[in-house]
């Protein structure tokens, strides 16, 4: 687990040279792939350390990775449809529980120059595509000493200073056969302004309908509602992905797809605000 000791952020790497890519949050927010685009923020994984045992796992630590979502690296109970048999997928999925389960906790044990990553369960996280290089799923399967279960942890630095809205997206980019429909990104959000300390009543949480995925259409828009039209350069909008997620900073176009999202506003300045961390994609 000295891999994730001190890294706030880190990619995953596959090991295997003929692969050589990188563990990524899908944009529709829910699955996970495998990426050549090591710039995207979607290719970059927050470290938080689980404190405590996790109920039903071996003895940790543990840690959990949360993506560009502000979800986190999940093993289902779904059977994969690629790698091995007894493969199960992995997904992005919010933090709703307390304390951690099992599927959602992760540890490193070196092997060789790279690491493999068990999960709480007692799966590896495992590549596909070894040969056929258009296979990118990422499954969570029995350790069978496949290369493809090898990774290289890459630690992201923090990116000095905050992100600011005029910074366009670094975020993954897909082949589509033409740009997201309103029907594919109408969702609702729910919205609340958090303290200084980044707290909130349960109570004033809000709720507006958006028919664009747009990460600057949103602040806008929230600032607008919030009647802070003039200090959306300074605020930060963050995701808290379930009731036991930390906040996330929205740095991405937010994920294709109909869930509902929850975001927490934060002004600049204020200690919630400075004690978020960033990280620097092009490191």
């Amino acid at each position: 687990m000295e891999v994730f000791q001190d890294a706030h952020f880190v990619r995953l790497r596959c090991s295997v040279v003929r692969c050589s890519k990188y563990l990524a949050a899908e944009d529709d927010g829910r699955g996970v792939c495998l990426s050549g685009q090591r710039g995207a923020h979607n290719t970059v994984w927050a470290v938080e350390h689980i404190t405590g045992d996790v109920p039903g796992a071996a003895p940790g630590p543990y840690v959990r990775l949360r993506g560009a979502y502000g979800r986190y690296l999940v093993a289902t109970d779904l059977q994969a449809k690629a790698g091995p048999a007894h493969g199960v997928t992995a997904e992005q999925r919010d933090a709703a529980h307390h304390p951690t389960p099992p599927p959602w906790a992760w540890q490193a044990f070196r092997r060789r120059s790279s690491s493999l990553l068990r999960n709480g369960t007692g799966r590896y996280l495992r590549a596909n595509g070894r040969y056929l290089r258009w296979r990118t799923a990422v499954t969570v399967a029995g350790d069978n000493a496949s290369p493809m279960m090898l990774w290289a942890v890459e630690v992201v630095p923090p990116k000095p200073g905050r992100v600011t809205l005029v910074d366009r997206p670094a975020q993954l980019i897909r082949r589509r056969r033409g740009p997201a429909t309103e029907g594919e990104t109408s969702r609702v959000i729910r919205f609340v302004r958090g303290d200084e300390g980044g707290e909130f009543e349960e109570s004033e949480w809000r709720a507006l309908r958006v028919n664009t995925n747009s990460l600057m259409h949103l602040r806008l828009t929230l600032a607008n509602l919030l009647g802070h039209n003039r200090d959306a350069l300074h605020t930060t909008v963050c995701v808290r992905a379930g009731a036991y997620a930390q906040l996330s900073p929205l740095l991405v176009d937010l994920p294709i797809g109909n869930d509902r999202i929850d975001v927490v506003v934060l002004s600049h300045g204020t200690p919630a605000e400075d004690a978020l961390k960033y990280p620097c994609v092009d490191a």
